[in-house]
């Protein structure tokens, strides 16, 4: 006669697969009991001790040893009257107090007491368990995963956890489980969550975790803008310390062609690694980047990419301006038109500088530093064109503030009681040569120039009088026929600036643990075997027909 299939959890027909290892453990308990009676007699365990011990469900003298062994453990962990029933078993005297005085033992004890006893009295046969419990034992103890278990019989998610991994079904892993599985699973299982997708930031895993280490590594892998700088020391976290490090214009702690080098000799100018940072960054800042780079061919950008003064250096390196700056476009703009006015000076290209120059005047609104050295350049150009009335008096709405101001304001007063037909040569000569007033090493600029416009005679004859004008005031050590200019050149400084809108967020912490590995995933079998404590009788089961045949 064919007997029913066999079932598995929930009372769900079991898979062949699954059938054949519940057949091999059955198999296995037989032999195990015909063992059992064959060694009796050299066990030192007599027959009627065997008979008092099958009222307690345990069945051949091997298994009373095994019992008493067991036993022994849990007692020293007893109390009271469960300590008492122990102890009377261990005496070889088991009533119907021992499976409750078992349960109470287990009840008090951790996942792995537990899991150990339960693994205890499958293999030693005794029939503790109910029979769904033992065939649960049999399915996880054969290496059946995918075992079906309702939610009430899965206290701490671990039959779940099995099935998910077993099936590749991590992604889909349940969230109504995640609070009963996230305080204890093992931290590679739970990177796996993470991985899969299943645990994500909503989730806040770390509050379920008591060590601070683990705690602050679950946050970097999914909240990394909310860990601390103690925090990141303390993980070792060198990606974000390099970032911290770049933000903070700390010393680099980058490495030649990564992102954090690549953005220092952005923000010096360096327009040449632009590709090459393009590929370093996540799209979105790739967009941002190419909409600065579109800017430079008409000189204009949205608030957003000028606000970042870490990008004016890159700015101005890619952009020549084709006409007069507005400078009341924004501070970018106006730094641009102010340095623009002078470099057209030092190239002696009187008209653009005159037409840029007209338009820093009309910027009233200027702060007072600014608007000084737009008026100096204003006196300079009046200067060249020999309009001295004028350029005294916009010196003069200058003057008291700014010491070069008021020698100008001397120069051009002097100027004045001189023929014009007289007068020297109205420029500056370091201006010239294309150099601040005053430049020290003005003698290797003349002699770079000489060398680069050797052929153009005009302009070696302006470089060889320059030449001679600076040594004559250098000999008489009388530089006061000569405007200066600028007053300040901090006033023409680039910032020197992190192009912080540029660096990319801070990518979480990439996992440090192994995924998938073998012991972890014991560590979730032995909860689920834990789990089964329920399955604990307060009675043994009365034997089946095999048991009676193996114990007679």
């Amino acid at each position: 006669m064919t007997g029913p299939p066999p079932v598995g959890g929930a009372g769900q027909p079991v898979s062949g697969t699954r059938a054949e290892a519940v057949a091999r453990e059955r198999e296995r308990l037989r032999a195990l009991r015909e063992r059992r009676d064959a060694q009796s007699a050299d066990d030192g365990v007599d027959g009627f001790t065997v008979r008092r011990w099958r009222k307690a469900g345990v069945f051949g003298a091997q298994a009373v040893l095994q019992a008493r062994a067991l036993l022994r453990q849990l007692a020293s962990r007893a109390q009271d009257a469960a300590h008492d029933a122990l102890a009377d078993a261990l005496r070889d005297e088991p009533d119907e107090r021992l499976l409750p005085a078992v349960r109470t033992v287990l009840e008090r004890a951790d996942a792995a007491t537990v899991a150990a006893t339960l693994k205890a009295v499958h293999a030693g046969g005794f029939l503790w368990l109910s029979e769904a419990g033992e065939q649960l034992l049999t399915s996880l103890r054969a290496g059946d995963d995918t075992l079906a278990v309702g939610a009430s019989e899965d206290p701490s998610g671990a039959f779940a956890l099995l099935t998910a991994f077993a099936t590749d079904g991590t992604a889909a892993f349940p969230t109504r489980m995640l609070p009963r599985v996230l305080p204890w699973i093992p931290l590679s299982v739970l990177d796996d969550l993470i991985d899969a997708g299943a645990v994500g930031p909503e989730h806040q895993p770390w509050q379920y975790r008591a060590g601070d280490a683990e705690h602050a590594y679950l946050k970097a892998r999914l909240v990394p803008d909310q860990v601390t700088a103690e925090q990141a020391t303390a993980l070792e976290w060198t990606a974000r310390q390099r970032r911290e490090a770049f933000l903070a214009g700390e010393e680099p702690l980058s490495t030649a062609g990564d992102v954090y080098d690549l953005l220092e000799r952005v923000a010096d100018g360096d327009a040449s690694v632009v590709k090459d940072l393009e590929r370093e960054l996540p799209r979105e800042l790739v967009l941002r980047l190419r909409r600065l780079l579109d800017g430079a061919a008409v000189g204009n950008w949205d608030r957003d990419i000028w606000e970042d003064r870490g990008l004016w250096r890159l700015i101005f390196s890619l952009w020549e301006p084709k006409a007069a700056v507005t400078p009341s476009r924004s501070p970018l703009h106006a730094l641009m038109a102010l340095r623009q006015a002078y470099d057209l000076l030092c190239l002696n290209d009187v008209a653009r500088a005159s037409s840029q120059i007209d338009r820093l005047v009309s910027f009233e609104t200027a702060d007072p530093a600014y608007r000084a050295e737009v008026l100096n350049f204003h006196a300079y150009t009046l200067l060249l064109r020999e309009e001295l009335d004028a350029a005294a008096v916009v010196l003069k709405s200058i003057s008291g503030s700014r010491g070069p101001a008021d020698s100008n304001l001397r120069m051009i007063e002097q100027r004045r009681t001189v023929p014009r037909n007289d007068r020297a040569a109205a420029s500056n000569p370091y201006l010239d040569l294309g150099l601040p007033h005053g430049t020290p090493s003005w003698e290797t600029r003349y002699r770079d120039l000489r060398r680069e416009h050797v052929h153009d005679v005009d302009m070696s004859a302006r470089l060889n009088s320059a030449m001679k004008r600076i040594r004559d005031a250098e000999r008489d050590e009388d530089w006061s026929g000569f405007f200066a200019l600028p007053l300040d050149l901090d006033a023409f400084e680039l910032p020197d600036a992190v192009p912080v809108t540029l660096v990319p967020p801070l990518a979480p912490l990439p996992r440090r643990t192994t995924p998938h590995p073998s012991e972890d995933l014991g560590l979730v079998r032995e909860r689920a075997t834990a789990d089964l404590l329920p399955h604990l009788l307060n009675t043994p089961r009365r034997p089946d027909r095999n048991s009676r045949m193996h114990t007679k």
